[in-house]
């Protein structure tokens, strides 16, 4: 069915990251639904922080010196991944969508499209780079973008972003928070020492127009497309996604500070890093015996659908800090409940790892 198809590519040139927001579930909805499978490319054209939609936003960033320093800040909608600052005009994005039927998990769908990404790569000049850890590509162990996949409204997207010039890291490093965990898996420590670009690997910079034709090219050599642009119904339906994605409430939907002040009176309250294949980060409120009395699960994990920690949360509560094996079982049956769906090979968390972040999340609350 997959290869057999003609796609649909759209040029979404330069947008906003809201308009971003809004074209991808019309373009996923659009694929579910029946039509032609789609590849999208785009770019960020006004600089923003992003937040991912299982992130803490105060272990992540500055949210009151972003907002002071002039740069947007937005949660994605559906989408996991970590926080990331997009520089006006130094980022490209391209998108896989395929119904969710075309693979029978989504490790199967990532390794279909990675080599397609290779492929763009080497035909840009820099073939050197190599896919590593969950989701990066690196180069001499720095990143220079990102392929990972998602279940996303009944496809399965496989997209990541590129690296088309240095963004302006001074304000990354003045305004984000990297938890020091999650370079426990990289020889590179800093983020702004670790964030890589075409210049480095090359010795040019990356205009938008190559990356596009680069990635469409390799594509090409698999799939026939169509190139059929937004349609004006299609860009219409975006229009509410500038004012939603930006409002206070929904981009600290997950917050350790909110998190704390909504803790019951009394309680002990703690937070914690794991490093998995992605970053786990816990909270817990605990009475006096150990009881959870409420608990928050965030990171940059690619889960679906998007309550899925929410619920796993919420399963917690009522169980023992003393009883692990309970805590798995509470974990578990969330997962279940929600019938989660994740990258296992190349980015899956597991139970057994978010309740170590809940127990190191207890000790941090109670202090042994």
């Amino acid at each position: 069915m997959l290869l057999n198809e003609r796609w649909r590519f759209i040029d979404a040139g330069s947008m906003e990251a809201p308009v971003a927001f809004g074209r991808m579930p019309i373009v996923a909805g659009s694929v579910a639904q029946g039509g032609p499978p789609v590849l999208m490319t785009g770019m960020f054209g006004r600089s923003h922080f992003q937040i991912g939609w299982f992130e803490d936003v105060d272990a992540v960033l500055d949210l009151d010196e972003a907002r002071d320093a002039g740069v947007d800040v937005f949660r994605r909608p559906l989408w996991g991944g970590g926080t990331a600052f997009y520089d006006t005009g130094a980022s490209a994005l391209l998108s896989f969508f395929v119904r969710d039927d075309a693979f029978s998990t989504l490790d199967d769908a990532l390794l279909r499209f990675r080599p397609l990404m290779e492929y763009a790569l080497a035909s840009m000049g820099m073939g050197e780079a190599k896919f590593e850890g969950s989701s990066d590509i690196r180069w001499q162990g720095r990143k220079l973008g990102t392929l990972i996949t998602q279940a996303i409204l009944g496809t399965k997207v496989v997209g990541g972003f590129f690296n088309l010039r240095k963004p302006d890291l001074d304000l990354y490093r003045r305004v984000a928070h990297v938890p020091e965990e999650k370079f426990a898996d990289k020889a590179i420590k800093d983020m702004v020492e670790y964030i890589c670009t075409p210049l480095d690997v090359r010795g040019l910079d990356l205009p938008y127009e190559e990356f596009r034709d680069a990635v469409l090219g390799a594509a090409s050599g698999a799939f026939e497309f169509d190139a059929v642009p937004f349609t004006a119904a299609e860009d219409e339906q975006t229009g509410g996604f500038v004012g939603a994605v930006s409002a206070d409430d929904w981009v600290r939907r997950v917050s350790s500070v909110r998190f704390r002040s909504d803790a019951p009176a009394g309680a002990r309250v703690g937070f914690a890093n794991l490093k998995a294949k992605k970053l786990i980060r816990a909270g817990v409120a605990l009475d006096d015996s150990g009881r959870i009395d409420s608990a928050m699960l965030a990171g940059d994990m690619h889960v679906s659908p998007p309550d899925v920690m929410d619920k796993v949360a919420a399963a917690l509560v009522g169980g023992s800090i003393a009883n692990r094996d309970d805590l798995v079982a509470r974990v578990e049956t969330g997962f279940v409940e929600a019938s989660i769906v994740q990258p296992d090979a190349a980015a899956g968390i597991t139970a057994d790892e978010c309740v170590e972040t809940v127990l190191l999340a207890a000790k941090a609350a109670t202090g042994r």
